[in-house]
Parts: C-alpha cells; structure tokens; sequence
C-alpha cells in the first residue's frame, strides 16, 4: 500500500468505531488498522487485494461522489466518517456495499485482534459456556395427517408399499 491509502484506510477504519459513552471504544491510535489490513492484503489471492484496496479507494473518494464536497476521508471528523461508512453499507448498489462490508470486516479484525479493546468489551472473560464439538440433535420425527379428517394423526408415516408389476 502506498502511503496515501495507508492515511485513506486508518481513517476509514476508525470510522467505524466512533466514540460512544459505554467506553468501548478504542482510544486513539490504540488499534493498528493499517497493520491489520496490510496482514489481510499479504495473505489474500490477487482478486481479494484488488477488492480491498478498491474498498479503501471507493471509500476514501466517496465524499466527492457521495456528498458532492471535495473533502479528504483524513479531514471529516470522526462522527462524519462514522456517517460515511454508514451510507457505504447501506448504498444501493451491491458492489459499494460489499467492499464496505470487506473494509468493516477490516476493522473488525483490528479490533479484536487489540488486547486492550477486547479486556475492556470482556470478550475473552466468557466463563461457564461449554462448547461441544459436533451438534447432536434429536429432531421429532413428524406424523401425516389424514386429509379427510384433519384433526386425526394417522399411526405411519410411511407410504404404502408400491408393488412392481412382474
């Protein structure tokens, strides 16, 4: 990535978590999104890098075709970019949404993958769930009801057996 779209994509990123008052979200500079995206775009076939550096692209030019302002994604206050990716993911068009999407997953990952954000959101903290490998179900076996008397359950659900001519 060249240094313009590592400014473009740490902006973006952070859009997505704006500051709230439940202090879950992260402190300035705490989470390395740029890292994190670059771990993703290393790690990804060609298509992948394409999309997600178009992602940061789109995104960072989308208050000039989105607002009609000439503005740069690094300039916008955070409640702005915040809005930005908000419209990004609700846009009409399908490509805008999903590269939006790829970017919020992005993010996502940069969060999680920060120690600190993930002490202060308890994530890890989970105790007393037990996970089973493999989902053993019993589901209820349903029984056909008779057509001419809907409140009756016929005792087999089997059809009759078919005879094959000889």
């Amino acid at each position: 990535m060249i240094a313009l779209e590592r400014r473009w994509a740490s902006a973006l990123l952070a859009g997505f978590t704006p500051p709230s008052e439940t202090g879950l979200s992260p402190l300035p500079n705490e989470v390395d999104y740029v890292g994190t995206l670059q771990r993703m775009l290393r790690g990804s076939r060609p298509a992948a890098r394409f999309a997600l550096r178009a992602a940061v692209w789109i995104a960072a030019l989308a208050p000039l075709w989105l607002w009609g302002r000439l503005v740069s994604i690094t300039t916008l206050p955070i409640t702005r970019r915040a809005a930005l990716v908000g419209e990004l993911l609700r846009h009409r068009n399908f490509v805008v949404r999903e590269l939006a999407l790829m970017l919020k997953l992005a993010a996502a990952m940069a969060l999680m993958g920060t120690e600190t954000v993930r002490a202060r959101s308890g994530y890890d903290a989970v105790q007393g769930v037990e996970v089973e490998s493999g989902v053993r179900t019993r589901l209820p076996v349903l029984q056909a009801r008779d057509a001419t008397a809907p409140d009756v359950v016929r005792e087999s659900v089997a059809p009759p057996a078919m005879e094959i001519p000889a």
